[in-house]
């Protein structure tokens, strides 16, 4: 059997000076913004509604009207 060992950084005293950073490490603070219970807030809900033209019968009769 072949002695085929690579020596690691710390036996070696060679410390990767360029360590970047785990690009799964960035997706996690990207995602822990768009949390799941923030992300459907539900139905957009108007501040102020119109008022309703007419009384509740006439809307009834134009209804109906409309519905023929």
């Amino acid at each position: 059997m072949a002695d085929n060992k690579v020596p690691s950084a710390q036996q070696t005293g060679n410390v990767d000076n360029e360590v970047k950073t785990n690009p799964s490490s960035d997706q996690l603070q990207g995602a822990q913004q768009f949390a799941a219970h923030q992300a459907h807030p539900g139905p957009a809900v108007p501040q102020s509604m119109p008022e309703q033209e007419g009384t509740k019968e006439e809307r009834q009769a134009k209804a109906k009207e409309l519905n023929k």
